[in-house]
Order: C-alpha cells, then sequence, then structure tokens
C-alpha cells in the first residue's frame, strides 16, 4: 500500500511520541529518508511519491516539512491516527526502532555521504532544493538489496 509523505511523517511522530522520545523535524526528515529507503528495501516497492529534495541540511520531503516546520528544532509531542495495514505497520515500526536512537546529527552526517543521493543532487549548493530522483536512491541506497 503507498501513503503519504505526511501520513508516514505523522505515524512516526505518534510513535515516537508514545515511546516518549519525540523527534525534531530536522530527525523527521532523515527518518522519513530512511524509512522510504529501508521500506523499499524489504517490499520493493515505495512507501510514497512525495518528492524528496536535497535541502542543505539532507533530503527533505518538503510536503512533510512544511507540515511540522511550527515546531522548529523543538521535539514534536503529538499523536495523530493513521491507519497503516497491519503489515506496514510491523515494518515501519521496525523501521523506527532502528533509528529512534540515533541522533539526528548521525542521520545528518550520514545522508551528506559524498558521492551519494543527497549529494549528487546537492553539490555544494549548486543544487539547493532540487529534487532526488527516486531512481537515484535505488541505485545508490539500495545496491545489491533492493
Amino acid at each position: 500500500m503507498t501513503y503519504t509523505a505526511v501520513d508516514i511523517a505523522k505515524y512516526i511522530v505518534s510513535y515516537c511520541s508514545g515511546k516518549h522520545r519525540p523527534v525534531s523535524n530536522l530527525k523527521l526528515q532523515k527518518m522519513l529518508y530512511y524509512t522510504w529507503i529501508d521500506y523499499y528495501k524489504k517490499t520493493g516497492t515505495a512507501l510514497f511519491f512525495n518528492e524528496i529534495c536535497a535541502w542543505q541540511l539532507g533530503p527533505v520531503v518538503p510536503d512533510a516539512y512544511y507540515e511540522f516546520c511550527s515546531y522548529a528544532g523543538t521535539p514534536i509531542i503529538r499523536t495523530y491516527d493513521v491507519e497503516l495495514s497491519s503489515g506496514d505497520t510491523a515494518i515501519i515500526n521496525k523501521i523506527i526502532e532502528d533509528y529512534i536512537p540515533i541522533p539526528a546529527s548521525t542521520l545528518v552526517n550520514r545522508s551528506h555521504r559524498k558521492g551519494g543521493p543527497w549529494d549528487t543532487v546537492y553539490q555544494d549548493g549548486l543544487g539547493n532544493r532540487g529534487i532526488i530522483p527516486f531512481s537515484l536512491i535505488k541505485d545508490m541506497e539500495c545496491v545489491g538489496t533492493c
């Protein structure tokens, strides 16, 4: 099943709030990116089709960013009623659990990997806010696993 990025973002926010490990919008953006990748690796299908863009602090899904930008750098403590299929819930919960303990700064650094999708599009700022094609993400992040 395919969802919107905002639905997945709300699910991540709710899950993390429920675990008393709320995330900032920055960390949420990185978790969305890596959730998309890990979900694709596991299922071979896209979790959402909203654009992922190369912003200064890494990959960002603008639709989800603007949904939560009023929180700035503060933890987002909210719960939403987002329904996922039972199979997707299990997959996504596991992915979230893997990323909850990782600091946002570590995820930013990981997403800025030289030669990775973000770096390829961002190009030291020349491609700021450019779209990172899903094909590029698949080719560079899912090599040998998808």
